[in-house]
């Protein structure tokens, strides 16, 4: 019975943790599990224990690990992972899922989230609308093997406008959310890679959609710089926050994408794969041994936010220098 107290006083700690702040808590179960509101007070205050069928229920719908509500299993890790075919429905349902944890996020006051750039962070994909294309573009076409985009040229593919809006609603979140970077010199390469290949393999049927893409490119680059300036978040449309930005660059090989999304009462680690996709655990120790990592990390990088002017701007510098580059071999080939 002991043991009943304390699975229910965790469980609902856990609602309380995971629930977003403006949705009433008594009111979404009570619906969800068709009683009344003081049935579900009830349960709420540890007076009448939840069923098995209540729990997994309650859990599915705030989307709630079964592993974090019993104790971690050392050496045994679960991750939740996003399945993809290839097909535009299961890319959306990937944006989805994206969009729920930043926003849940995003409403936590303490919430913070910590990144190791292998790659730019896939929320800044999201802001300029050529660059967002020719990244979804890339990923449904060359990636996923989305059949309605294959053999035919890149200006031709016309993106759903569900994906166009859930894409600016994660950027619009991660916005709002207290943020380290790490950075290494090679961040960048990736995304200049993709644009070669689409230019040398004839994608683009114009030369004018290749140069469009660079020059969204070299504006999120410019957004970053203004933020790592400041180490306060800018919005898309130039306007200031409150938001704390941290920006480091590691002379370490990072190896790949990692993100800590941590708050005073829960953590959670996601790991990118297949390039774009990412898998997600709350497991304490495995989020704690990352920690570790990143912070082992931190202690051998360089913070170029709102100090080292110098290091900051030539490390910009040869960013912009990169993208200059693209651009001298588009007219040349």
């Amino acid at each position: 019975m002991k043991n009943a107290i304390n699975f229910q006083e965790r469980f609902n700690q856990i609602l309380q943790d995971h629930v977003p702040s403006n949705l009433s808590i008594a009111r979404e179960i009570s619906e969800l599990l068709d009683i009344s509101l003081d049935s579900t007070y009830r349960r709420l205050r540890n007076e009448t224990e939840y069923t098995f069928n209540e729990v997994v229920a309650i859990s599915n719908h705030f989307r709630i690990p079964f592993e974090s509500l019993g104790n971690n299993q050392e050496n045994l890790v679960t991750f939740k992972i996003n399945i993809l075919n290839n097909d535009i429905d299961s890319y959306l349902k990937y944006l989805q899922n994206i969009l729920v944890n930043i926003e849940r996020l995003s409403q936590i006051p303490d919430a913070r989230i910590t990144i190791a750039a292998e790659d730019i962070p896939v929320f800044y994909h999201f802001i300029a609308p050529k660059l967002m294309q020719f990244k979804m573009i890339y990923w449904l076409k060359s990636l996923m093997n989305v059949t309605d985009f294959q053999y035919t040229n890149f200006e031709s593919i016309v993106i759903p406008d569900a994906i166009i809006k859930t894409a600016k609603d994660i950027n619009h979140y991660y916005e709002k959310i207290d943020s380290t970077e790490i950075w290494t010199n090679e961040t960048i390469l990736s995304t200049l890679k993709q644009i070669k290949f689409y230019w040398d393999a004839g994608f683009f049927s114009q030369t004018e959609t290749a140069f469009g893409i660079l020059d969204d490119f070299e504006g999120i680059i410019k957004n970053i710089q203004k933020n790592a300036d400041i180490g306060f978040k800018y919005s898309h449309n130039g306007t200031m926050s409150n938001t704390k930005f941290q920006f480091f660059v590691s002379d370490v090989m990072i190896g790949t994408n990692s993100i800590l999304a941590k708050t005073n009462a829960f953590s959670a680690t996601y790991i990118s794969y297949s390039t774009f996709n990412f898998m997600q655990t709350t497991n304490e120790q495995f989020n704690h041994q990352n920690e570790n990592w990143l912070n082992n990390i931190l202690s051998k990088s360089n913070l170029l936010s709102g100090v080292s002017e110098k290091q900051r701007n030539q490390f910009f510098k040869n960013i912009h220098k990169q993208i200059q580059e693209m651009r001298v071999y588009f007219e040349n080939n």
